[in-house]
């Protein structure tokens, strides 16, 4: 039986104006970006800053534009996470071309070149720290320079990378220049739509030259009963000074209404200059609050770096205390009870938002997820974002963390997707920790597969890993690569399970070959009576329905099979994409919800076979007289990472939905605000930008986000029908994530 008693990484708020010690100050530079926001949530001795704010953007190539003296000063000013495909080359004019490179697999959406650039300054930071910048997700084959430098290469455009910039930046006030080269030409790049450009969050960290390393602290609490729990951790400390340090770490846990327990505190070390040393500790806690789906509680731990007695570093982790076990005959136990994976597979766009989507827009996603009775989220096909784990963690989901969706043989006969790099020896800096039991340079894949699971090991949310899905690699091909990825994940995650969304694993050898004992739990799509088969052959294994479609009745079998850990849904929502011949259809409407969030009859019926509260559709009327409108959100806030979704319902004198509605609604916004997006759940190839959208079964939505505190004023007008209006309250308070039940 696999056993697995794990934790959770701290993924800070990028939203806060509140200033830590040793804060890089945001200063103005020539073009009048800054340098950002210390992020806010306990970091004393580091600095952890915001920087999503303040770019500088170029649609194309330009000659020239990794240099620091290049003339950017006709680029276009926007905020990271920024998804340019989703806008097209000229908004609001249409992104949508039907000969588009990306065919209709990306939802016949511009791809290319786009480049990124910032000016910032260091002012305060001290020139003994080492200075590194951090992207959570870049799309795709990221170049990376400062000051002209050339510091990296990143291709896969779904795995976070670090990379040391000390040595290229500037102290003091003298202005810095990063530029990012985003590149999607080569096309189609997938089966779905995975955007472009710098779409996740960016920080710049600024350390003491001994400190913790990247993803180096991995926090596990074994022997967890209702009286008592074990918190252990584990960090590496790295010295990057030209002297050996005497080093110890302590750990401070506080528990999930803020009391602080009583710290721990290591034994020293001699680190010599250039090495790195081990530690770790154990904080007992008595009567812990657990994390589970109903109730995920969150402790905070920080773990400091000492040396010669005075604190220098610091690494905070949030902490879920839970138990997660396998078992062939009885199938998972969260906390000693059964559960069974109630899942959906999602892709990560978010329609009119593309694949850049806030924080609040995620949270409504999952929070809708959560009301037909959803407990788990398969990332398909690819790593999720650290912020989106943030929000499983908080909200109480599992999640199967997917690597990837080819391996060295591409899917049909593409010749853009990640095959291309997968078995190709990676460039250094790779950007993430050494992969372990290498020696030298390591292939892509392994990079990627090391630092999807030091980033994402510690999450309570994350249940278990798939290696990949569908890969179609001759077995001969697939057995070997399967153990590198297995054991890969073992040595840095010793107590999750792997698994795989096999294809067609009868007829493919895996049933009767070395997958199924490779694999910890057996994994398949679309054949339950394959799976079924693997976990009943000797040595048994646990099994999971990694991919179906939505037809309830398979639910039957994964209740009558103890050992089947649940099933994912293809899929949870509609989504960009995989419509390849189908112009001017541009996506899929396979979901239990379309794009914006509404309830499809399949989901109902799940939520009733899920046992979830029932939630009734709309009543429903013929004869359209009015616009009725109504903001999920009566506050929004002008952080990024918030926004309210406006919802426009074409109604007749009843209120009631007119679903045969697709009028056009012309949407007008007065006082401190902005209409980001406009959006219906119509996967008909039609503009997301501007203040005109046409209703899809009757629902249209803007999209809002605040400029400033006051008040503002949304109009909905669709020609004959009276108009609808609502207000909202703009604020500047910063987007704070919900917890458990919410939005």
């Amino acid at each position: 039986m696999l056993a697995l008693m794990l934790t959770v990484p701290l993924v800070v708020p990028f939203t806060t104006d509140s200033v830590s010690a040793d804060a890089i100050p945001a200063t103005a530079t020539a073009t009048a970006t800054a340098t950002g926001r210390p992020v806010s949530g306990a970091n004393q001795f580091r600095t952890v800053t915001d920087f999503d704010a303040g770019w500088l953007f170029n649609y194309g190539d330009a000659s020239g534009a990794g240099a620091a003296s290049y003339d950017d000063g006709g680029w276009r000013k926007v905020s990271v996470p920024h998804d340019w495909s989703i806008e097209g080359e000229n908004p609001p004019a249409g992104p949508f071309s039907q000969s588009a490179a990306s065919t209709g697999r990306g939802g016949y959406l511009p791809s290319g070149i786009g480049w990124y650039r910032k000016h910032f300054s260091l002012v305060g930071v001290p020139a003994a720290r080492k200075v590194y910048i951090d992207f959570d997700g870049v799309m795709a084959d990221a170049g990376v320079y400062v000051n002209g430098t050339l510091i990296g290469t990143h291709p896969y455009g779904a795995t976070s990378f670090r990379y040391d910039i000390t040595s290229a930046a500037k102290f003091g006030g003298t202005d810095n220049v990063i530029a990012v080269k985003t590149d999607t030409s080569r096309q189609p790049a997938s089966r779905f739509y995975t955007g472009a450009g710098i779409y996740r969050d960016v920080r710049l960290i600024a350390t003491d030259p001994v400190h913790i390393d990247q993803w180096a602290t991995h926090v596990t609490t074994p022997n967890v009963t209702g009286s008592a729990a074990t918190v252990h951790a584990q960090t590496t400390v790295i010295n990057s000074g030209g002297t050996a340090a005497s080093v110890s770490v302590q750990g401070v846990l506080s528990d999930p209404g803020g009391p602080v327990l009583p710290g721990t505190a290591t034994g020293q070390k001699t680190v010599a200059a250039g090495a790195s040393a081990t530690f770790t500790y154990d904080i007992p806690v008595t009567n812990p609050e657990l994390w589970d789906l109903e109730s995920p509680n969150l402790y905070s731990l920080a773990t400091k770096v000492d040396v010669g007695g005075i604190t220098v570093d610091d690494d905070i982790t949030s902490v879920g205390i839970r138990s997660l076990t396998f078992s062939p005959s009885t199938g998972m136990s969260l906390n000693g009870h059964s559960v069974k994976f109630q899942g959906v597979a999602i892709h990560q766009d978010y329609h009119g938002l593309g694949t850049a989507a806030p924080q609040r827009a995620v949270q409504r996603r999952l929070a809708q997820l959560k009301a037909l009775g959803v407990n788990a989220i398969r990332t398909a096909h690819e790593p999720p974002s650290p912020a989106f784990l943030d929000l499983t963690d908080r909200m109480g989901f599992l999640v199967l963390d997917e690597f990837f969706d080819v391996w060295t043989q591409h899917k049909y006969s593409d010749v853009g997707d990640y095959a291309t790099y997968f078995d190709r020896s990676a460039a250094s800096p790779t950007g993430t920790p050494a992969v372990p039991g290498a020696s030298g340079p390591a292939p892509w894949y392994q990079v990627d597969t090391t630092g999807t699971v030091l980033r994402d090991r510690n999450h309570p949310s994350v249940a278990m890993w798939s290696a990949g899905n569908e890969i179609r690699d001759p077995l001969s091909t697939r057995t070997s690569l399967l153990s590198r990825i297995v054991s890969i994940s073992h040595a840095l995650d010793p107590a999750r399970p792997v698994t795989q969304a096999l294809f067609r694993p009868g007829d493919n050898g895996d049933v009767t070959g070395a997958t199924r004992t490779a694999l910890d739990v057996f994994g398949g799509n679309y054949r339950p009576d394959d799976v079924i088969k693997a976990m009943g052959m000797s040595p048994v294994r646990p099994g999971l329905f990694t991919e179906m479609g939505t037809a309830t009745s398979s639910w039957t079998t994964v209740r009558n099979n103890p050992g089947v850990t649940g099933e994912f849904l293809w899929t949870g929502v509609d989504y960009l994409g995989e419509a390849d011949g189908l112009w001017p259809t541009v996506g899929s409407t396979a979901g239990l919800m379309d794009a914006v969030g509404t309830v499809r009859p399949i989901g109902y019926s799940w939520q009733t076979t899920w046992g979830a509260p029932r939630t009734p559709p709309p009543a429903t009327g013929t004869a359209a007289s009015q616009v009725l409108l109504a903001p999920d959100h009566p506050t929004v806030s002008t952080d990024v990472d918030d926004i309210s979704y406006v919802k426009a319902t074409v109604a007749d004198s009843a209120g009631r939905v007119v679903t045969g509605s697709s009028a056009a609604v012309a949407f007008t916004i007065s006082g401190p605000g902005v209409i980001v997006a406009v959006d219906s759940g119509s996967q008909t190839q039609e503009s997301f930008r501007g203040t005109v959208r046409k209703a899809y079964q009757g629902v249209a939505y803007a999209l809002v986000r605040a400029t400033g505190a006051g008040s503002i004023t949304v109009t909905a007008s669709v020609n004959g029908l009276a108009s609808g209006t609502t207000g909202l309250t703009g604020t500047t308070v910063p987007f704070v994530p919900c917890a458990s039940s919410c939005d």
